[in-house]
């Protein structure tokens, strides 16, 4: 599926989502882009949820407050200063979904 057959997508069904982590399975997610405009490793766009990676950082690092929140192995909760961009790390230009849609594995 081409670009141009991409944006011709008005409905936006779930069914077309590829089972798994990832953007794709046998085929392309027909949601998924490259934007040439944004840095390389940003650039990755889901059209699903109008969003770039540029778009899921900056998101998150206004959330966060400029802080990376997990946990530690002995599972008490961690927060490291991160600086612009470095928040959890969308990986859209990676073909990692960030919609979370039909990850389930069989």
């Amino acid at each position: 599926m081409n670009n141009r057959q991409r944006t011709k997508i008005k409905l936006k069904s779930k069914s077309v989502i590829p089972k798994g982590i990832y953007c794709y399975d046998e085929h392309y997610c027909p949601y998924w882009s490259l934007k040439k405009h944004l840095p390389e490793q940003e650039n990755g766009y889901c059209s699903y949820l109008g969003k770039s990676d540029w778009d899921i950082n900056e998101e998150c690092d206004r959330k966060h407050g400029g802080w990376t929140i997990g946990y530690s192995v002995d599972k008490t909760l961690v927060g490291n200063k991160i600086s612009a961009h470095d928040c959890l790390g969308s990986l859209l230009w990676d073909m990692c979904k960030e919609c979370r849609i039909n990850v389930e594995v069989d």
